[in-house]
């Protein structure tokens, strides 16, 4: 086992949330253009920008982590949040404006030669090749995408940037492999996130509800909602999050935990539950009507990666998901594909039952004392 890292704080500190902030905004932000653009290159845009705001979200993550809490810290965490901060000021026009997709990419480039700065100071890695290095190059990609008109030429610019970056830990295991990372301070860091992305599906529904004028199924429509945000809430926190610092204390190689639980699996999960948020609101928009065009698809299609994502999580961290969450995601993505046959309430509906039900068996199975079905898969983190 790689000696584990000396946790200056195994808590978040102030300065931490203060930064997290940033990030409430940012998903707010991301999360608004399939909601003003319902269509599928909307929805294609917005996880291109949670990507990138999610991976310098876990570079500045990993650059605090076993660094005490002074003011040099701070003031590091406040630079990289004015440059956070600016990118989710442009990033509903980071690919159709005119100067905002350029300030957006100058800013994260600002960010990311600060992340490299910070973790060649701190000597985290022992390779010059490694995913910080990665990093600065596809941020230098997005300034380019920047430049170049607006079109399908800057989208695949971004798209080749995006894979580029959370390539980085692949491409450079080795330097991955040596770093020591703690067991305490980056498991919160990452609940912390998850419940900033089930916030927007409280703000997101709430700020529809308050502009409208709501009948009954709105209403029926708003309280489901919330429920569906406690269901998936247990889900993680009930038993998802004490199998994350299980498998960060006990396992061989730390950093494999770090890049495909938390840096990969995470993502997954944060997207789905983005999706969520969009798909809500439609339902509280027009509950008893069905839905046309990308908005029949978002709620169960967000719901089915949420959960997925623990089956990937699990299959990394233990070599087998369980039975339970893999038939869900798989009848979740079947719903999916009825979503345009179905009034948006009756899929609000479905997929709550569902997620409460899952729950509902997974309680009954850990406290009868048996052991979680499980789907037997090849690999193991």
């Amino acid at each position: 086992m790689t000696e584990p890292l000396h946790e200056a704080h195994d808590r978040a500190s102030w300065a931490e949330l203060f930064f997290d902030l940033v990030l409430v905004f940012a998903v707010t932000q991301a999360a608004h253009l399939p909601v003003s653009h319902p269509n599928w290159g909307a929805v294609g845009q917005a996880v291109l920008l949670l990507a990138v705001m999610w991976w310098s979200w876990v570079g500045v993550t990993l650059t605090v982590h076993g660094v005490e809490d002074t003011s040099r810290q701070r003031f590091f965490l406040f630079a990289s949040g004015l440059a956070m901060f600016t990118m989710a000021i442009t990033a509903p026009h980071a690919f159709t404006g005119h100067a905002e997709p350029l300030i957006f990419a100058s800013a994260h480039l600002a960010l990311r030669l600060l992340l490299w700065v910070a973790i060649r100071r701190k000597r985290t890695f022992d390779r010059w090749l490694n995913p910080y290095v990665i990093s600065v190059i596809s941020a230098a990609l997005l300034v380019v995408a920047g430049i170049v008109p607006e079109g399908g030429v800057r989208v695949a610019i971004w798209v080749v940037a995006v894979l580029l970056a959370f390539a980085g830990p692949a491409l450079s295991v080795r330097a991955v492999a040596t770093v020591r990372f703690g067991a305490t301070h980056l498991p919160e860091r990452f609940a912390l996130f998850v419940i900033i992305a089930l916030g927007e599906c409280v703000a997101s529904v709430g700020n529809q509800a308050s502009e409208s004028h709501l009948g009954l199924a709105s209403w029926a429509a708003v309280v489901l909602t919330f429920l569906l945000g406690c269901g998936l809430w247990w889900l993680y926190f009930a038993y998802g999050f004490s199998a994350i610092e299980h498998s960060l204390r006990t396992n061989r190689v730390r950093g494999t935990v770090v890049r495909d639980v938390l840096s990969y699996g995470h993502m997954l999960l944060v997207v789905g539950l983005v999706l969520v948020s969009v798909g809500a609101r439609a339902v509280v928009e027009h509950p008893t009507g069905t839905a046309h065009g990308v908005n029949a698809y978002l709620l169960p299609l967000g719901a089915a990666l949420f959960v997925l994502g623990f089956c990937f999580t699990r299959w990394r961290m233990f070599g087998a998901p369980t039975l339970g969450r893999t038939v869900v995601a798989l009848a979740l993505g079947a719903l999916t594909a009825l979503g345009s046959f179905l009034p948006t309430l009756a899929t609000l509906i479905i997929v709550t039952i569902v997620i409460a039900a899952l729950n509902a068996y997974e309680h009954w199975v850990v406290s009868t004392g048996h052991a979680l079905p499980l789907v037997r898969l090849p690999g193991r983190a």
